[in-house]
């Protein structure tokens, strides 16, 4: 038994080594440099000056550090919020039979294919003012007389940006929800459709309730991978107009590679880790509950 347990450990060696060094140090050494007062000359040293609170204190009182936090909050919520909506819609529709429906079932996961800076790029092009696909399209339907401008807009770019991504995570809400769909026992629906519950009745007391777990789990994940974006706003907008689409990646960038203020840059990534540190462990206790209940469903 003590050869066997000796054994493990050192299969799992390498996956730990990997672990700490990959991820570990990371984090350790952000969390370090958001206690010093780190410069362009002491970056690379152990021997920076001891900062105790200070950068937390003044990122915590930065008006642009403040919105990145509300804007990254905002983006994140109704990301989400339009994620699920499309990606179930889409879910409920694949689980239909219809001419073409392996096709589309491709086309879902076109988005996850192109670079997110490439995306950006594109839906930068798509929303603006002059030329853009979008008010063109806006303008010869009569929605709209004269062209919006989406992105220099302080009004109108966060959200442009949120459309942008709810493009981009679809196909992640689509895929996981259509395989949990596939999941719903077919009696259970019969019995449902037997018993005179209509669609939105079967929708809302059978099959959401028989697929939650998943839909924890994809919130979970969506949250993390949200909360993170970067390359789509570098591409899109910048960070501008005025700092309207300030995140908090792009602004801990911002503070941290332009105007080398590495300190507080790293207090603000912390808010990040906080966020990651949160999410781990609940989406693990979620993960285990699905298990046990697939496991216990199959006796």
């Amino acid at each position: 038994m003590h050869k066997q347990r000796l054994a493990g450990w050192l299969f799992l060696t390498p996956a730990i080594a990997y672990v700490l060094f990959a991820f570990a140090t990371p984090i350790v050494y952000n969390v370090a440099f958001s206690f010093e007062h780190d410069s362009l000359s002491t970056i690379g040293s152990i021997g920076a000056p001891w900062a105790g609170t200070f950068n937390y204190t003044a990122m915590f009182n930065d008006q642009i550090a403040q919105s990145a936090i509300v804007h990254t909050l905002l983006f994140t919520v109704g990301s989400l919020a339009g994620q699920f909506i499309i990606g179930l819609s889409l879910a409920l529709l694949f689980s239909n039979r219809f001419p073409g429906r392996t096709i589309a079932r491709s086309l879902v996961i076109v988005p996850w294919l192109v670079p997110l800076i490439v995306t950006g790029v594109i839906f930068r092009f798509m929303f603006q003012q002059e030329g853009g696909a979008v008010n063109q399209i806006l303008v010869d339907i009569g929605i709209i007389h004269t062209p919006i401008d989406w992105l220099g807009s302080t009004s109108y770019a966060l959200l442009t940006l949120t459309l942008a991504n709810i493009w981009l995570g679809v196909p992640f809400f689509t895929l996981l929800l259509y395989s949990a769909l596939q999941e719903v026992p077919a009696e259970v629906k019969e019995a449902a459709m037997i018993d005179g519950a209509g669609a939105w009745q079967r929708l809302r007391l059978v099959t959401i309730p028989i697929i939650l777990p998943v839909i924890e789990i994809t919130f979970i994940l969506g949250f993390v991978f949200t909360v993170k974006v970067f390359d789509l706003v570098i591409g899109m907008t910048g960070g501008g107009p005025a700092n309207a689409t300030q995140l908090i990646s792009t602004w801990s960038y911002t503070l941290g590679f332009q105007e080398f203020n590495f300190g507080e840059a790293a207090a603000l990534n912390n808010v990040l880790l906080v966020a990651a540190l949160v999410c781990a462990p609940l989406y693990l206790l979620l993960s285990r509950d699905q298990l046990s209940r697939s496991s216990g469903a199959g006796r």
